[in-house]
Formats: C-alpha cells, sequence, structure tokens
C-alpha cells in the first residue's frame, strides 16, 4: 500500500517540448473551489458527473446538430490492463485520469502527450487489474480512491503524494470516484459479502490533512427487538456496499449516496424478511457529521438482488428541489431531496418482480417472484439488471433523463441455503439462466429518453449488443452513448435521430464527457474491457456473434475538423 509518482509536470514538459498547458504557462495554478465544483465552467468537467448534481451534462454547444456528423478523432491515449470504467476529469486545459491497478495520470487535454503519472504499490496478494471509476479535484489536490481502498491526494500540478490514508479494512475495496462537500472528500466502499463486524459504509476526510472526519455505516446496528434484521446478530447482517459515487446539494446540505442489497441476497437464504436497513436505499447525509438525516428504502427486504445504489441526479419538480434515480429495475424514482417525500414513479415496463403503489413507492411482490430454497425462478431483469452503473444523464434542456439499458432476463435463478455464521457469508445464488427479454427477441441493448415531470418515453433506441457506457448530455442539442459492439453514437436529443456513428477500436466503456480548451470543444470517450455487472459475459451468452477484442483500454477524444 505504498506509492510512487513519476514525472513532474514541468520536467516532462521540458524533457518532450510539448506545449504547456494554462497552469504551467502562467506558472500558477488556480484552486478549485466549492463554487466551481457547483457550477463548473462551460470547459470544465471536475467530477465523476461534471458537478454537484450529478447531471452529466455540459453547457457546451459549438458541436451542434448541423456538424456532430463532422466529428474526427483528435488524440487517443492507451491505458492500463484491467476492468476499465473510468470517468476522466479536465480542469484547465489538463485531463486527470484514473486507470486499472491504482493508476492516476495528467495528460494534456489538447495533445494527449503524459504530463505525470502516480502508481500505487498495491498489497501482495491483492487482484490485479482492478478499475477505479474515477477521481475529483479541489484546491490544488486531485483525489484518487485506490481499489484497495486507500485515498491519496495529489498535488494537481506535479502529481506528488500530498497525503494517504486508509478508507477501509482488508478485504473492502473502493470502484467509486470521489466526491467533494464542503471541504471533505466522501467516498464509499464495497466488499461484504462476509459475515464480518467491520461492514461497509461512507467516509469522509479532511482535504488539507487526510485526517477523517466521520463515518457512517450502512447496516445498522439497532439491537435484538429493535432492528430490522429479523433478531439476526449484528456480525451475521451483510450487504450494504456502496457501488457509485454521491451527489451534494450545498443549499440543502445533504449528500445523496444509494447503498445495495442485503447479503445473501435471497430472504430464503438470509433466514428473514425483514427491511434490513438501510440496505438498498438513498441516505441522506449531514456532510459535518456523517448522520442519516432521512433515508428512503425502496424494496423492504429486497431478495433478488434488485439495487436501488446508483446515482442521483438533483433536479427541481414543480419548483422543488427534487431528485430521481433509477435501479436496476428500470423504475425512475423521484422524491424531495429536503425531506425524502416519495413523488410518483415512472415504470418503464420491463420489470415482472414489484408492483408500485400510486403514490410511487413498493407495493408488494408479485406471485412467484419471492424464491423459494433450490426451486427455480423467472425473473425480469436478471440480476445484471437493466442498468446498473452506466450513469443516466439529464438535459435542461428537455428536461429528460437518457437511460442506458441492458435488456436480459434470469429463466432459472435458483438460491440455496447459507451457512449463517461468523466468518461464513455469500450471496447464495446457485444457479440461473440468462435470456433475452421475451418483449425484445432481437436486441439486448436499449437507449431510452424519458422526460422526468411526465414520465413520458420520448424516443427509444434499440441496439443488439447492450448499452455499454454512461451517457453524456450536451448544450448542442445531443446526447452521446455507446455499446458493447464498439459503437459510439450522438443522437439528437429531441427525436433520437441518430447524427453521428463512428466504430470504435474497443468497446465503448465508461463515462463520456466532454470539456473545451481555448474555446475547442472535446468529447471523450473510454474504451475498455473487463468490468461489474457482466459486462462480459451477458454480450458473450445472449449475442455470441458478436466479438471483441480481448484487451485494449484507452482514451479517445473526438473534435470538429480545424477550419483554415
Amino acid at each position: 500500500m505504498k506509492l510512487k509518482s513519476i514525472v513532474s509536470a514541468a520536467a516532462l514538459i521540458a524533457a518532450l517540448g510539448v506545449s504547456a498547458p494554462a497552469w504551467a504557462q502562467d506558472d500558477a495554478f488556480t484552486p478549485v473551489t466549492d463554487a466551481m465544483l457547483s457550477a463548473p465552467a462551460d470547459g470544465d468537467w471536475l467530477l465523476w458527473r461534471r458537478a454537484l448534481d450529478s447531471w452529466g451534462y455540459s453547457p457546451l454547444d459549438e458541436i451542434d446538430r448541423e456538424n456532430v456528423s463532422d466529428l474526427t478523432l483528435a488524440w487517443g491515449w492507451s491505458m492500463e490492463p484491467g476492468w476499465q470504467e473510468t470517468a476522466p476529469i479536465v480542469y484547465d486545459g489538463v485531463m486527470y485520469l484514473a486507470n486499472p491497478d491504482g493508476i492516476a495520470q495528467a495528460l494534456d487535454a489538447v495533445t494527449g502527450d503524459l504530463l505525470w503519472e502516480y502508481r500505487r504499490e498495491m498489497p501482495e496478494g491483492f487482484r490485479p487489474g482492478m478499475m477505479s471509476r474515477g477521481l475529483a479535484i479541489y484546491g490544488d489536490k486531485v483525489f484518487f480512491a485506490t481499489p484497495d481502498a486507500g485515498l491519496v491526494a495529489l498535488d494537481a500540478v506535479s502529481g506528488q503524494v500530498v497525503w494517504e490514508t486508509d478508507v477501509a479494512g482488508e478485504g473492502k475495496t473502493v470502484t467509486a470516484a470521489p466526491v467533494i462537500a464542503d471541504g471533505k472528500v466522501i467516498v464509499g466502499y464495497m466488499g461484504c459479502f462476509g459475515f464480518v463486524e467491520d461492514k461497509c459504509g461512507v467516509a469522509a476526510f479532511d482535504t488539507e490533512t487526510g485526517d477523517e472526519v466521520w463515518r457512517t455505516i450502512t447496516v445498522s446496528d439497532a439491537p435484538e427487538g429493535e432492528d430490522s434484521w429479523g433478531g439476526m446478530p449484528y456480525v451475521l447482517r451483510g450487504g450494504g456496499d456502496i457501488w457509485t459515487s454521491a451527489s451534494y446539494d450545498p443549499e440543502a446540505d445533504l449528500v445523496y449516496i444509494g447503498s445495495s442489497q442485503a447479503k445473501p441476497w435471497a430472504r430464503v437464504s438470509r433466514g428473514q424478511d425483514d427491511a434490513s436497513l438501510y440496505t438498498s436505499s438513498t441516505l441522506a447525509l449531514d456532510p459535518d457529521t456523517g448522520e442519516i438525516e432521512w433515508f428512503r428504502q425502496y424494496i423492504p427486504g429486497e431478495t433478488n438482488d434488485m439495487d436501488e445504489a446508483f446515482e442521483h441526479i438533483l433536479v427541481d419538480i414543480d419548483g422543488e428541489p427534487s431528485y430521481v434515480n433509477m435501479g436496476k429495475l428500470a423504475i425512475l424514482w423521484r422524491g424531495n431531496r429536503e425531506t425524502g417525500e416519495p413523488y410518483l414513479a415512472f415504470d418503464l415496463g420491463w420489470q415482472d418482480q414489484i408492483d408500485i403503489t400510486d403514490e410511487g413507492t413498493f407495493a408488494n411482490y408479485r406471485e412467484g417472484k419471492i424464491a423459494e430454497l433450490g426451486e427455480p425462478i423467472t425473473m425480469c431483469p436478471s440480476t445484471t439488471g437493466f442498468r446498473s452503473w452506466r450513469s443516466l444523464a439529464y438535459s435542461p434542456q428537455t428536461r429528460a433523463v437518457y437511460i442506458p439499458m441492458s435488456i436480459n432476463c434470469d429463466t432459472a435463478m435458483t438460491y440455496g441455503e447459507v451457512e449463517m455464521v461468523e466468518g461464513g457469508g455469500g450471496n447464495g445464488q446457485v444457479g440461473s439462466t440468462r435470456a433475452i427479454h421475451p418483449d425484445s427477441p432481437d436486441n439486448i441493448g436499449r437507449f431510452v429518453a424519458m422526460n422526468i415531470d411526465t414520465g413520458e418515453v420520448l424516443w427509444e433506441n434499440p441496439s443488439r449488443s447492450p448499452a455499454n457506457t454512461a451517457m453524456l448530455t450536451t448544450a448542442g442539442g445531443l446526447v452521446f452513448g455507446g455499446d458493447w459492439d464498439r459503437h459510439m453514437y450522438a443522437w439528437d436529443e429531441e427525436t433520437g435521430e441518430v447524427l453521428w456513428e463512428t466504430r470504435l477500436p474497443q468497446a465503448a466503456q465508461g463515462y463520456p464527457i466532454a470539456y473545451a480548451v481555448d474555446g475547442k470543444q472535446y468529447v471523450a470517450v473510454p474504451v475498455g474491457v473487463g468490468g461489474y455487472s457482466w459486462s462480459s459475459s451477458v454480450p458473450s451468452q445472449l449475442t455470441p456473434e458478436i466479438k471483441r477484442p480481448s484487451s485494449g483500454n484507452a482514451v479517445l477524444v473526438f473534435a470538429l475538423p480545424d477550419r483554415g
């Protein structure tokens, strides 16, 4: 768990003779402030979804409906091997990039030249090639949550280590990008399949010193008789992992983050059907103390690994401060972000597991969707979900979210008994058979536009292979996204018409972003292999005629041609 920083920015610029980014030319780095994180300069992309509201939206409009067909490759950068689902960030002409295996790099965002690199020395025996979904920048530091559950603050100009600390103990990992809230680095961690006292949670660290400020555990420790775990001893309460980054509302002064399912997955394997707080929930946390100000559990006692643990998009609905989020079931949940009060929810209609009330909350499981030991059940979606880490994007111009989907089912999901003893654990799954959804026999993938006020589906575009990136929206009226079959698209955000399409050397995979340097707009597209939510096995099983290379992580950057 040691570190190595390689190459100072100034030394590399001198050695290579490349053009220096703005901060090097001016010999001054402008620190990133809280105000910048809330409303970045148009050309910057400062957090995993650009800003604290997690819209995934860029206000840039140089690339628009009329000229997007002219996009061409500006530069590319090969990344380290391993699992790749990265979200680049860009500040003042510099791209900061998380690679697999605890490697962070700074690149000139115009040329792709390397400015500095940090390589973490991973613990002995740690699984090689594990991914990191991104970085955050604040003050004069870049923050890197490493796969081995470390947190490193790097000097944004030189890449030198300012401080490092542990987010969590042995056996825990971090995949989500950190987020900054009120001067603190917020990081969630995962690795709670086993029955141990050390649970998963969210932790906050001081940006200047790395000191831990607070830690909130996502599994309730309420004693027997008062708990929501059926009287189960605390050590046997599993799950509540954090997969995804937080959002932050400075006005409400609340941090929003989603927790995953209980483990084992099924009620029958857990031996109880209580709510099992705080799993499958949105947690609204006080950024100063970590106290849970409110929570919303979407499916109490969830039993089929249907996470509601992904990004929260902060918007106003009917003049009220609100949020929208969507988990594996492809139900758009909505609510008040100050109180947690649920609003009407919108079901895309693909799932067959639960019913929801007219008030937009869970009603009950449908018949046959709660498993018995050893008895296979059919369920849509499969445990991969109709959507997962591949984030939605929101456009204020259409008031729509744009949804990347993988439409598949489990036709023989079977759960077994799990020995509930300290030191044991597991998810309880003993078998499953994946299948293409009966209502989409020819296509696994689907890109969907849904209005957040009415639930109206504005358009849908199917694809043979799964949608495999987060979505990106821009003020140019465009939506960008890609699939497992190496296509990258730009759609008209209003009609869904494909305005630009290109074939990539590897599957589009990760978080596309838009940024600008000296007034010129770029679109960066990560490509790669591996990844969570069965990124490779689903298309390999259900569309075996589609092949992709077995390696080749990179970031590819597109722009309009220069006009002479």
